[in-house]
């Protein structure tokens, strides 16, 4: 059975996943344990200043989650979360 999530938090993920700059964030993160913030946005070919607005936004809605390490910041997909998410708009169809 799915968790049940708080339909506010759902939507607001929903709509921070409604921008192709952050889609392109959570495949690349998809694919990898974590990633700095910097080899995000050179992969992406953004500025820092464009990734860190994005992150967060995904951050605010859960979708990622950071740590820091020194002065470096490192970014992971919060796939439990984006897990129930999924499922729960799964169990539509």
């Amino acid at each position: 059975m799915v968790k049940q999530l708080d339909y506010e938090k759902q939507a607001k993920a929903f709509m921070a996943l409604a921008d192709p700059t952050r889609l392109k964030i959570v495949e690349l993160l998809a694919g990898c344990e974590e990633m700095s913030g910097t080899d995000i946005a050179e992969h992406l070919g953004i500025t820092l200043a464009l990734f860190c607005h994005h992150s967060k936004i995904l951050t605010d809605t859960d979708i990622i989650k950071k740590r820091r390490e020194g002065l470096i910041r490192y970014h992971s997909l919060n796939r439990a979360f984006l897990a129930t998410c999924l499922e729960g708009v799964a169990q539509l169809t």
